[in-house]
């Protein structure tokens, strides 16, 4: 995605107040894409319960999002170079919202499911030209920077109030309140930007790349199809079999069409910084084991435990809590601690947090709390250097799109996180332990790969 010039924007760079009410725009629709990750998670059991659905059907419900959401973010980028930030921005809120009604109003599972992947294409529009819009209503670098710190803020200022809000709406009301209290929200969005957001004329911008957007979501979907429903079907499953083929043979037609593609989705050269890979892959990683971790406690709490949606929030607070404050801190230390430095720091106390959690038997106690502090505090740590080694080793003509390829894996370890815990819950006896242990292990060597691998930083 191509940074777009604040001299294309009709009309002059709006006022302290305008700007202040633009960035509420923005804001809301990150709030609702990040909440609706969250909020999911409470609303898991409930949904399944009133359903009568599988642990399958429940997790293709969670990852159908995540699904559109990381396999068309890249190409949304290119979107709102070629047709004006605005206009792509309100489209995927329009479909957002018209998604979540429809969520609401869902009858059945599979409906559900199909929604959920238009909810995800919404998101994949309005995200990307969040940030292209930034440069028009943000010219200074400073006070650009500092709109994306509030930016920031708002986002985990979501992911905290997730498992709370999801908690009292389901418990008080029902499940599809959490899909239904989109609307208001989205509505009062899109009046907001027809006033507030500036028109940007459409350019032409980057080419697009149809044949490696096509294999990408091939890839995407067969893995996930697999992954999920692998425990019901099993390895001699003709569908099985079939979602591995179109999983194997999508990535290799997605390598080969980004080799020969004038524009292709991930430009070349991109990846051949090792910082910038080893930054990706600690991002992807890091989100498989959140994701998963937090998936698997709340069935844990919900199916094994018999905690209420309300109670499964509140037990889940430390950790959003925590992600939050984490994000808001670990900016200013990495000014003290240098990048690999808080790496290291993050990704060990996350190893630590997710080991506590292996005491973790019929109540939340205070050691729990602490070990859900530390996991989610540990990991808000590693996000700032992360990002800064992304931007640091890729070429300054492609930071976005470093940026959003970034943020594409990271969705992707979303997904991932997900599906394995699913398939977990229906392979292993004791599935939550075997997940926090593997998770714990997966951050000491990420840790040991970056003491390694970023001794230059």
């Amino acid at each position: 995605m191509s940074e777009i010039r604040p001299t294309m924007c009709d009309g002059p760079v709006p006022g302290q107040k305008r700007r202040f009410g633009v960035l509420l725009v923005l804001c809301a629709g990150m709030f609702m894409a990040i909440l609706d990750v969250n909020v999911m998670n409470i609303a898991i059991v409930s949904i399944q319960s009133e359903f009568r659905t599988t642990v399958a059907g429940m997790t293709w419900a969670v990852d159908a999002y995540n699904l559109t959401l990381t396999g068309l973010m890249l190409t949304a980028g290119a979107l709102a170079d070629r047709h004006g930030a605005r206009r792509i921005w309100m489209l995927g809120l329009l479909l957002f919202t018209g998604a979540s009604l429809g969520c609401g109003l869902s009858r059945s599972i599979a409906p559900l499911i199909v929604l959920r992947l238009v909810q995800g294409m919404g998101a994949a529009l309005f995200i990307p030209a969040s940030f292209a819009l930034m440069p028009l209503i943000w010219p200074d670098n400073a006070a650009r920077q500092r709109a994306i710190g509030m930016f920031g803020g708002i986002v985990s200022l979501a992911a905290a109030a997730g498992p709370v809000l999801g908690g009292f709406l389901v418990g008080f009301f029902s499940w599809r309140s959490v899909f239904l209290i989109n609307i208001p929200i989205g509505l009062c969005g899109l009046l907001a930007a027809f006033r507030l957001l500036p028109a940007v004329p459409g350019g032409r911008g980057r080419g697009f790349d149809p044949a490696g957007q096509c294999f990408g979501i091939a890839t995407l979907a067969g893995l996930s199809y697999l992954l999920i429903e692998l425990p019901a079907l099993g390895w001699t499953s003709g569908v099985c079999q079939l979602a591995a083929a179109v999983a194997l043979a999508g990535a290799a037609g997605f390598m080969a069409a980004e080799r020969r593609a004038a524009s292709p989705l991930i430009p070349r050269g991109l990846f051949a910084h090792s910082a910038f890979n080893l930054a990706n892959l600690t991002g992807m990683m890091i989100n498989v084991c959140y994701f998963g971790g937090i998936y698997a406690l709340s069935l844990f709490l919900q199916q094994q435990l018999r905690f209420s949606p309300l109670r499964t929030g509140m037990a889940l607070l430390p950790l959003a809590v925590c992600l939050m404050a984490g994000n808001l801190i670990s900016g200013r230390l990495m000014a003290r601690w240098g990048v690999k430095k808080q790496m290291i720091i993050g990704l060990a106390l996350s190893a630590c947090g997710y080991l506590g959690m292996l005491f973790l038997r019929d109540q939340i106690t205070l050691l729990l709390i602490a070990a859900m502090a530390v996991w989610a505090g540990g990991a808000a740590f590693v996000v700032p250097p992360m990002t800064a080694t992304v931007l640091n080793s890729a070429p300054l003509s492609l930071a976005a799109t470093a940026s959003a390829v970034h943020t594409a894996l990271r969705q992707l370890g979303s997904l991932l996180g997900v599906a394995l815990a699913g398939l977990a819950f229906t392979l292993i006896a004791s599935p939550l332990p075997a997940l926090m242990l593997a998770s714990a292990l997966i951050h000491l060597l990420l840790a040991l790969i970056v003491w390694q691998g970023l001794s230059i930083i």
